[in-house]
């Protein structure tokens, strides 16, 4: 099983993945047909993401450190530009169980605290 902490812009093409790199420091990648940006450390899957400690079960994801800041940058900026995404943190092949509708403010303060819900979408309209 591999992790796929994702983004999908709601109008896609108006942040490249290179610029979302370069925001957040992290590899991103453009992934499937939905216009999908991929996050994590290296190339591939997002477990790189994953703390050492991390329940793979649980009902939020514990992800390292020293990549909330960065997945924060790149999720204002998508917002900022794209205006709004999908944001999410699944494992590959297996599909969200519950979406919500959210302010920018939420699901930032859900990644800096380090409690990203798992198998669940978070839609953001735009900055606001």
């Amino acid at each position: 099983m591999c992790l796929e902490v994702t983004a999908i812009p709601r109008d896609p093409g108006k942040v490249s993945a290179r610029r979302l790199a370069e925001a957040s420091g992290l590899h991103v990648r453009k992934v499937g047909r939905h216009e999908a940006l991929r996050f994590s450390f290296e190339p591939g899957c997002s477990c790189s993401l994953l703390a050492d400690e991390a329940d793979i079960e649980g009902e939020t994801w514990l992800l390292r450190a020293d990549a909330l800041d960065g997945l924060a940058r790149a999720l204002e900026l998508l917002a900022r530009e794209a205006h709004g995404f999908t944001f999410s943190a699944t494992w590959i092949g297996e599909n969200s169980q519950s979406e919500e509708l959210v302010r920018l403010s939420e699901v930032l303060a859900d990644v800096r605290a380090n409690r990203i819900k798992n198998r669940h979408n978070y839609r953001v309209g735009g900055a606001g």
